[in-house]
């Protein structure tokens, strides 16, 4: 099977430039329907479904392979070379931010610009740099081992809690509808994989420039971690959207499709 079909690639719009989004941990591709739509009125644009998430073949997934974010930045670069993409804008959500990062730093050409949505490259605090990730080890380790134990009764309440949209609690429990399509032993794999993670020494390896997107009061990555992340790379810049919560382009697309714009203007 192509890889292609294998991740159920959507295509949308033409132009000169092509436009790659992934979606973040537990979500899909349809997380950037809204923005997708507005940006194929000027650009080609392709969105996948992750390894082990959405309509992707299930044979992608390996408990192996994508126990580290590498995994999911390999098959970024091998989907890009299937679709023979160079130089094209990526733009990419949460555990897609790093791996889209992790692409571009192991091949300089991928990668045209880069839009990195509530990515961290670490997201354990580090008090003998000062750096802030959010969290604390035991934080961390508590998170796993919930998840371990029940992953459903987890999930749902950790969607709400990241969503962070109380007066609109559809979009939670959508959140949690999409989590919940993983199963327990892949979800602890790529939660293991992704909040475990520590990339801070590659991110002086990332070229292209480098819009940096967050937003405010992100409970998954503090204001400190997207400042640190925007100054890491070489050619980064940040910008906070006023938008509560993980997935500003869910809540709100407008407050997310402004920057891109800006950013991609010629």
């Amino acid at each position: 099977m192509a890889l292609a079909e294998a991740h159920a690639v959507t295509r949308r719009g033409d132009g000169p430039t092509t436009v790659v989004m992934a979606h973040g941990l537990g979500g899909d591709q349809s997380h950037w329907s809204a923005v997708a739509e507005h940006l194929a009125r000027r650009h080609r644009v392709v969105t996948f479904d992750l390894a082990g998430s959405g309509r992707s073949d299930p044979a992608l997934f390996s408990p192996f392979r994508h126990a580290s974010i590498v995994g999911f930045a390999d098959d970024l670069a091998q989907l890009c070379a299937e679709l023979e993409l160079r130089d094209a804008v990526y733009v990419g959500h949460s555990m897609s931010g790093m791996a889209g990062a992790l692409a571009a730093a192991a091949d300089p050409g991928l990668f045209s610009r880069m839009v990195l949505l509530g990515a961290s490259a670490c997201y354990v605090d580090d008090p003998s740099t000062g750096y802030v990730g959010g969290f604390t080890q035991a934080e961390i380790e508590q998170l796993l081992a919930a998840i371990a134990s029940d992953f459903a009764l987890w999930s749902a309440g950790f969607a709400s809690h990241v969503m962070a949209q109380p007066d609109r609690p559809d979009l939670g429990s959508e959140f949690a509808r999409s989590l919940a399509r993983y199963e327990p032993d892949v979800a602890l794999t790529v939660f293991r994989a992704a909040f475990l993670s520590d990339f801070r020494a590659e991110m002086g390896r990332v070229a292209p420039p480098t819009l940096v997107l967050n937003g405010v009061a992100d409970p998954a990555v503090p204001a400190e971690a997207a400042r640190w992340l925007a100054g890491a790379v070489t050619e980064g810049r940040l910008t906070e959207i006023d938008v509560e919560g993980h997935f500003p382009h869910v809540a709100d697309p407008a407050s997310v499709i402004a920057p891109i714009d800006a950013f991609l203007a010629p």
